[in-house]
């Protein structure tokens, strides 16, 4: 079975230009999405889908460098860059995942592969903050959901969508025809009982940057690889400055 997995990574972001290539402790923001995601067990590719704007120039000199895949398209049209790069792999299975999630842990996508091959999904993602209802149900971070969908779906999706908001994105499309296979992360067993989803834990502001970097300051050295049990340990043991935490919480 190809599964692969595509990370959408562009370096025009509004709130913090070239975050993606910005250190963290040895390495890019970018690096890090892609050795965390590396460990998982089901991934036999990852791409870089970046665009064809010239500030990206430096995301493909950075994967060129790097010995990394990447394939460039469309800046408005994220689907297509999206829909275009998968066509190059053939794949079976498709892992999105975009460039600013330095946080990703392996171990809840690989949790996330099992059940959807175990379950012959079509798609599916954590359920992560995105208002009272999903605060109240429990989640995971922004910053920690991965989507997984079959190539199958991609294909739909792409023949189907009209409108410019589904253009600019990737998945609203399968959200709202697979609804009945969405599947909340918090019901599988092992993580029932967790709740961070009202954590902000991807990096899109300066203050996302200074708590990333705190993170990963207190956990980097010990396991590159740490999970989102240790984040949620230093938190709750208030192992970082609160103020960090605090400005990084969705209320």
């Amino acid at each position: 079975m190809n599964i692969i997995l595509i990370i959408q990574a562009r370096m025009s972001s509004t709130r913090l230009p070239g975050k993606i290539l910005k250190k963290i402790e040895d390495k890019t923001v970018l690096q890090h999405c892609i050795d965390r995601c590396s460990k998982s067990k089901y991934i036999n590719k990852i791409i870089i889908a970046t665009t064809t704007n010239n500030a990206d120039d430096a995301i493909k000199d950075y994967c060129t460098n790097n010995n990394i895949l990447y394939y460039r398209g469309s800046e408005n049209n994220v689907l297509k860059r999206f829909y275009d790069t998968a066509c190059k792999y053939s794949p079976d299975i498709i892992v999105r995942l975009t460039s600013d999630c330095p946080l990703i842990d392996v171990n809840i996508l690989d949790d996330m592969m099992q059940e959807f091959i175990q379950k012959n999904m079509q798609f599916l993602q954590p359920k992560y903050s995105f208002g009272d209802n999903q605060k109240k149900m429990g989640g995971f971070p922004d910053g920690c959901n991965p989507q997984i969908f079959t190539f199958d779906i991609l294909k739909e999706t792409y023949a189907n969508v009209t409108s410019k908001f589904d253009k600019e994105h990737v998945c609203p499309y399968m959200v709202r025809n697979y609804t009945n296979l969405l599947y909340n992360i918090p019901n599988i067993d092992k993580y029932k009982d967790i709740d961070l989803s009202t954590l902000h834990l991807s990096l899109d502001t300066s203050q996302d940057y200074k708590l990333i970097c705190a993170i990963f300051k207190k956990l980097y050295k010990e396991n590159p690889f740490f999970t989102i049990y240790d984040v949620l340990n230093i938190i709750n043991n208030k192992s970082i400055s609160l103020d960090l935490i605090g400005l990084n919480l969705y209320f």
